[in-house]
């Protein structure tokens, strides 16, 4: 069957080279390559990350909402009350202060 295809300049340059490295005529090559792109089986569609973490979250009667990937790590947790604490008892810092 005879088409028409608009292929850009680079990709049919390298199918043109892959024909005449391997002595088969332009047509045969250029079907070969098709008929492999046909058989692989699709790529499974990427997710965006975002989504996917939005939908595991899990959203309560009285409005909040858990991620039951969160951290469950106790260490975590003191740490972050430590520097809770610590922030209480000293001055605020002024950002623009010279260090």
């Amino acid at each position: 069957m005879k088409t028409t295809l608009e292929i850009p300049e680079d990709l049919m340059h390298a199918v043109k080279v892959r024909a005449t490295a391997t002595g088969r005529k332009l047509k045969d090559v250029v079907a070969e390559l098709i008929r492999r792109g046909l058989e692989t089986p699709p790529l499974p569609s990427v997710e965006d990350p975002l989504q996917s973490w939005a939908k595991k979250l899990v959203f309560h009667p009285d409005g909040t909402v858990t991620n039951p990937d969160g951290i469950d790590d106790a260490a975590f947790f003191e740490a972050l009350e430590d520097i809770r604490r610590r922030s209480r008892f000293s001055p605020p810092r002024d950002p623009f202060a010279d260090p």
